[in-house]
């Protein structure tokens, strides 16, 4: 009982100490954010993937900074890399229009983007 006690006190002792006190606790029901792809192409000449969208901040919460991340494959089912966008201030409520970019050695070879995750704080 000692040793969880002690655990305990150090633990809370860390997050004070280190100035962790914005954790997000979000124990509402409800995703935070929600997302609509509008449009995925080649860029001119293979340069570049992109993908473009809408993302919603679905809390009464703002966010100092948000990224969208997709995972693009090839035919044969080959990761060939991420495409990815952020951004700065989501605020309560607000929507973002995205632009996730994914820089890959053969563009050319890009068969589609699977949606992999969107992280804020």
């Amino acid at each position: 009982m000692k040793k969880i006690l002690m655990m305990l006190l150090i633990t809370i002792s860390i997050f004070l100490f280190t100035g962790c006190t914005d954790l997000d606790l979000d124990t509402d029901e409800g995703e935070k954010f929600s997302y609509e792809v509008t449009k995925s192409y080649k860029a001119d000449y293979d340069i570049g993937y992109y993908i473009e969208g809408v993302v919603t901040n679905n809390k009464d919460k703002d966010y100092s900074y948000v990224q969208i991340e997709f995972i693009c494959y090839d035919k044969k089912g080959n990761n060939l890399g991420t495409a990815m966008d952020n951004t700065n201030n989501l605020l309560a409520k607000q929507t973002w229009k995205f632009k996730a970019m994914g820089l890959f050695t053969d563009v050319k070879d890009v068969d589609h983007c699977d949606y992999h995750e969107i992280t804020g704080w």
